[in-house]
Order: structure tokens, then C-alpha cells, then sequence
């Protein structure tokens, strides 16, 4: 389903920000909670799940360094902040969202979509590990540019996620997981993807939380059903 017609306005890495730029504006958009992340929430701001330094180096990274993505995949976006601010400097013509749609900051993504700057092409709101939700997204395979996995946080359950992002992103694509340090199961998952055949790391920022960035390099290994039903296997 097309549920944003939106024009996508041209970004130029030359126009980011500095990193220190980034800082101020991440903590001006407002966090999701001003005592746990440190910087005010902000009535209809962003709402952000995020630690300002982390998350500015992360998006002045991927808005210098990584090609512009032509299809993109958010699994799990809370109040939908993070989708919105990297867009603001990532080039991501179109994207895809999944996530459960029962994060208590979930209903601000009504709002927050409106000004996503790309054009969002398929919005499951549902389990990202049910069968369903993969046949929606089969027809995308091969075709994402880049995905960010902030969904389940379990060991089981990010490598369920991970192994359905494997079907989607295309070689040399890029993969971006959060609170890969502060979240034991997700560093467990970390850890098992440094020795992946699949995957190399390209940066790791771990001032808090944890976000790390990886590379596609193999695509001949085609995710099983017991990948994706139970997030066991070579990932």
C-alpha cells in the first residue's frame, strides 16, 4: 500500500551539518524521554530513542560516506524520529516500515511521516516475524540499499529480523542495528556477526547505546526456515 505521495526533496552531502551541528539538532528535536537520554522532550518534536553524539555520528556517516539508497527499511521505529532525522540528511528515495505499532511513542508516527523525506512505499504495522509480513515484502527482495533493525531486542528474535533483512537487502547493501552495546542479547548477535561470511562491520559507535553498520558481501547463503522461524543458524 502507497501511503505517502510526498515529493522527495535532493540531498547533498554538502549541505550536512558538522557533527557537533548534528548534536545541537538531534537534542532540539526533542528525545522520548528527557531524564533516561538526557535532552528534553519537545511537545511535537521527534521524540528520538537515541544518545545525541552516537546518533550524530552515525547519520553525519551514512549522509558522507554511504551512496544514496534508492530503497530503504526501517523494522522497528518507535515514534518514527529516527526514520524521519536520517532522511533529513541521507538521501532514501523510497522506504519501507515495519514495526508493531505498540511502542507507547508509536502514535507521534502519525504525525512524524508526514515529513519523512522519501517516499514511503509500504507500511506494515504487524510482527515482522510473521509469515505474513514476509510475503509482503518478498516482492522488495534483493532491492534494499539499506535497512536500520531497531526492532525485537532478543537474541532470537534481532536474528529473525537480521535473517529476513538478509531476503531484502541486495550486495553491497548496507544494515544498521542499534543498542548493539547497551542491550546483552543484541551485543550477543553482535559478536556473532563479526565472524559472518555475509557480513562485514563498517563502523561501530558505541558512546551509549550501540550503533553499528554493516556491508552485504554474500548473497549465495538464501535464509532457511528455521532462520527465520526460530533465528538459529549461520547468520
Amino acid at each position: 500500500m502507497n501511503v505517502q505521495s510526498m515529493s522527495v526533496k535532493p540531498v547533498s552531502s554538502q549541505s550536512v551539518p558538522s557533527q557537533t551541528e548534528l548534536v545541537g539538532i538531534i537534542e532540539a528535536s526533542g528525545s522520548g524521554e528527557a531524564e533516561f537520554f538526557g535532552y528534553p522532550e519537545v511537545a511535537n518534536g521527534l521524540y528520538l530513542q537515541q544518545d545525541p553524539e552516537e546518533f550524530a555520528s552515525f547519520v553525519h556517516f551514512m549522509a558522507t560516506k554511504i551512496p544514496p539508497a534508492k530503497l530503504t527499511l526501517d523494522i522497528g521505529i518507535a515514534s518514527g524520529g529516527q526514520t524521519k532525522f536520517l532522511r533529513d540528511y541521507f538521501s532514501a528515495e523510497k522506504t519501507i516500515v515495519v514495526d508493531l505499532g505498540e511502542h507507547p511513542l508509536f502514535p507521534h508516527w502519525e504525525r512524524i511521516k508526514k515529513g519523512v523525506n522519501s517516499k514511503i512505499i509500504l507500511e506494515i504495522i504487524g510482527d515482522s516475524h510473521a509469515e505474513s509480513t514476509r510475503e509482503k515484502l518478498l516482492p522488495y527482495a534483493n532491492q534494499v540499499d539499506f535497512a536500520f533493525v531497531d526492532g525485537d531486542h532478543s537474541y532470537r528474535g534481532l536474528r529473525q529480523d537480521i535473517f529476513l533483512t538478509k531476503e531484502l537487502l541486495k550486495l553491497n547493501g548496507y544494515m544498521a542495528l542499534h543498542d548493539t552495546s547497551a542491550v546483552a542479547d543484541c551485543r550477543q548477535v553482535y559478536d556473532d556477526l563479526l565472524s559472518s561470511r555475509d557480513f562485514t562491520l563498517v563502523r561501530n559507535y558505541h558512546n551509549r547505546f550501540g550503533i553499528s553498520i554493516w556491508k552485504r558481501i554474500n548473497n549465495k547463503r538464501k535464509p532457511n526456515f528455521w532462520n527465520r522461524r526460530f533465528g538459529i543458524g549461520k547468520i
